[in-house]
């Protein structure tokens, strides 16, 4: 994975890289994610982050789920290791290394699972989401978010104005960039709902958030584990 494919894991530099200059600046939108997401989540239980990068929108959700056990997921040791350094003073939060396409978790082994902007990085996106509605039991929440491939400059402006050590003439160039790569490898609202009612997902909502360059979608398990051969129509 590097700054034009958004396919794979994040190697070392461009994790530090992605914590250094973004993360750390767009606390305001993880604080409001958090909030969108809470009302949907169980008060206790288990919940799930797939693709939690460094951490911060997960320990987000643990703080406002004080009564949860909340687990971040994310195939790259280095994100992994800049969470439990930043986050280890959240008592209801664990990290662990693991791949989104074979989650290393029996069927129906949490109460909500949740993808914030990772799906653009997986192989086979499908598959990812049919893991994500696999290990959460009949009735949980799934919910994942991802950059909106529709979004408009404007919105894309606003959000990297927002990034650390961007200086105003830069803004243009990285609204672009954002544009050409990681929102032209993301998803519609339009797409995450189909990904979640292939899956087997019920009662799916999408949206475009507004404010962020977002789109996101959620529903309820299926009754049932997806199909391993299911493909998105």
């Amino acid at each position: 994975m590097w700054l034009f494919d958004m396919r794979g894991s994040w190697d070392g530099f461009h994790a530090r890289l992605f914590d250094l200059v973004v993360a750390r600046e767009i606390a305001a939108l993880y604080e409001r994610l958090a909030e969108q997401l809470a009302p949907r989540l169980p008060p206790a239980g288990r919940i799930l982050d797939v693709g939690c990068g460094a951490g911060r929108p997960t320990a987000q959700l643990a703080r406002r789920r004080p009564g949860a056990r909340v687990t971040g997921i994310d195939l790259s040791a280095t994100q992994i290791a800049l969470a439990r350094r930043e986050h280890a003073a959240v008592p209801n939060l664990e990290f662990r290394t693991g791949d989104a396409l074979a989650l290393p978790f029996p069927d129906g082994s949490f109460d909500a699972a949740v993808s914030l902007s990772s799906i653009k990085h997986w192989p086979d996106p499908a598959r990812g989401v049919r893991e994500l509605a696999r290990v959460v039991r009949p009735g949980g929440i799934v919910f994942v978010l991802e950059a909106d491939r529709e979004c408009t400059r404007e919105t894309a402006e606003r959000f990297v104005r927002r990034w650390r050590f961007v200086p105003p003439p830069a803004v243009p160039v990285l609204a672009w960039y954002f544009l050409r790569f990681p929102a032209r490898q993301g998803c519609t609202a339009a797409e995450l709902r189909r990904l979640l009612e292939a899956a087997g997902v019920r009662g799916v909502e999408a949206v475009r958030d507004e404010r962020d360059p977002a789109a996101y979608a959620w529903g309820r398990a299926p009754e049932t584990p997806p199909v391993a051969g299911a493909e998105v129509m």
